[in-house]
């Protein structure tokens, strides 16, 4: 069975990023054939990278970095959710972009942003992701983004209810698993 994961960027003890992660795999779940699997960053804990050589010459030394590229390895296909953060996406996100090299190239790929109102859903984030994303090589099909309203959250900043923001945004989250099933579909008749 095919894998399509979902990157948790945001690793902030106080998130939303994996009540988001949790609500986009129960939407897409039913409406693709393949596992969805969640990588939390904040779980995975990579230190700021401390790779000796550069990672496209693939001469990974920390049992991290190999861990970590095994996991992007076995996904089909790759969903980043991330948070903007000052009209950029979080730092953890660009440091585990920067581990891996060769494991990225031509990975079907999308973007969903998430932010308030005024942040327009984290679009800013995702043009600077999709800038560095294209630049290493990533199949990425178009963005989505998730417009977070401050009647949304609890007094504590979790949501009160995820899966209602996704419901919000049902529509593009669905087109967003369709188009990677597609792109892994096209791979494998390839293959074949």
């Amino acid at each position: 069975m095919s894998r399509i994961s979902i990157i948790v960027g945001s690793t902030r003890p106080v998130r939303i990023g994996r009540q988001l992660a949790d609500a986009v795999a129960a939407k897409i779940a039913p409406e693709v054939d393949a596992e969805i699997r969640i990588l939390d960053l904040a779980e995975i804990g990579l230190p700021l990278l401390d790779e000796p050589l550069m990672a496209m010459m693939h001469q990974y030394q920390n049992a991290h970095t190999h861990a970590w590229a095994k996991e992007i390895a076995a996904s089909d296909a790759v969903i980043f959710l991330t948070p903007q953060y000052n009209a950029g996406y979080p730092a953890a996100l660009k440091n585990a972009i920067d581990y891996l090299h060769g494991e990225w190239k031509d990975r079907p790929s999308a973007i969903l942003s998430y932010g308030g109102h005024g942040g327009h859903g984290g679009t800013a984030s995702a043009r600077q992701l999709r800038e560095v994303l294209e630049f290493i090589g990533l199949d990425l099909i178009d963005s989505g983004s998730l417009t977070i309203a401050q009647t949304d959250y609890t007094p504590e900043w979790s949501l009160a209810d995820a899966d209602a923001v996704i419901a919000r945004h049902g529509d593009e989250v669905l087109r967003i698993g369709a188009e990677l099933m597609e792109k892994i579909d096209a791979e494998d008749a390839a293959a074949a």
